[in-house]
């Protein structure tokens, strides 16, 4: 069982030489040639000029940030992140939104889902959890289909938001289904219609988490200039894992102290403080360059100037 965790990686080791290297990463290198190659393969209908123009724009951003960078230490790096107000309203809805996304309680449930499902009354727990796992494979090819077409925005604005309301039904089912304190069933009654609905409840949160924000989350690291981008995603990751643990560390303790429908209920009240946030401060930034990106957080987290560069960006195209 363990030597087929191997599998995916090796999957992707074999597929990784068929990946390009992004045209900024190649000019960066000074292989602008193989950059424009990069640039044909996506834009397949640009002219020469075109790719050209790219490649010269792409150059002077790169010297740019060279320039900016060189000789810096990592002390500096932090500083730029966090003490240069766009770098920093880059870095809030990219990590607040990793942090929704662990702190929501998907990975405890993820951890514990046999102990969630056996104490809900399901004689084989573990077969229930499986259904769990393949909800989020399933979900998670629908993120892939999905994001580049709608928005980051909008996907997690629809499907946090449904995320929460799972979480409420799961937390009103488990009133019904009596469980002591040391979170054992009460009293042997075989599974009931709460115990369904407590699983239908992590089923559709499951499918909302794994096609909105359990993916989503990651692409935060596209809000970072090119400057602070490796210290803004190693900020990124650090959210992930320490919000991870946080969770993690708490779950049977909370579950233990507030009763599932307090646990559940409080996973349910992160959904919807996250859906306000994300509506506040996570701007759409589909299809923009980096310079685009780092404009719409030059004076604001640039939720309404993200909409209107987009609103140019599609006139733009359809002329």
């Amino acid at each position: 069982m363990v030597a087929g965790g191997a599998l995916p990686a090796c999957v992707l080791a074999f597929l990784l030489p068929f990946c390009p290297e992004s045209p900024r990463q190649l000019v960066y290198r000074e292989r602008p040639d193989e950059a424009a190659k990069v640039i044909r393969r996506v834009f397949p209908h640009a002219t020469p000029e075109q790719v050209d123009d790219k490649i010269k724009h792409i150059t002077i951003c790169v010297e740019n940030a060279k320039n900016l960078n060189s000789g810096k230490s990592m002390w500096w790096l932090l500083k730029q992140l966090y003490f240069v107000p766009a770098n920093l309203r880059a870095l809030i809805p990219a990590c607040g939104v990793m942090a929704i996304s662990q702190l929501c309680g998907f990975n405890s449930l993820m951890y514990y889902s046999p102990l969630v499902f056996s104490l809900v009354g399901f004689s084989n727990p573990v077969a229930v959890g499986t259904v769990i796992a393949g909800t989020n494979f399933i979900f998670t090819i629908c993120n892939l289909l999905l994001v580049d077409r709608v928005g980051r925005r909008k996907v997690l604005l629809c499907t946090v938001q449904f995320m929460g309301l799972a979480l409420i039904a799961a937390a009103v089912c488990f009133r019904w289904i009596p469980i002591n304190h040391d979170l054992t069933l009460a009293e042997a009654s075989g599974v009931g219609w709460p115990a369904i609905l407590v699983l239908v409840s992590m089923v559709i949160f499951v499918a909302f988490y794994s096609s909105g924000i359990g993916n989503t989350a990651w692409l935060g690291s596209e809000f970072f200039p090119m400057q602070v981008r490796s210290m803004g995603t190693t900020m990124l990751t650090m959210t992930c894992w320490g919000s991870n643990i946080v969770v993690a560390s708490t779950f049977l303790t909370q579950m233990e102290n507030t009763t599932p429908s307090g646990a559940f209920g409080f996973y349910a009240g992160i959904c919807l403080a996250g859906w306000i946030c994300i509506y506040f401060c996570f701007p759409e930034v589909k299809g923009m360059t980096l310079e685009n990106i780092e404009e719409v957080f030059r004076d604001g987290f640039g939720v309404r100037k993200a909409e209107a560069l987009q609103r140019d960006m599609r006139t733009k195209t359809r002329v």
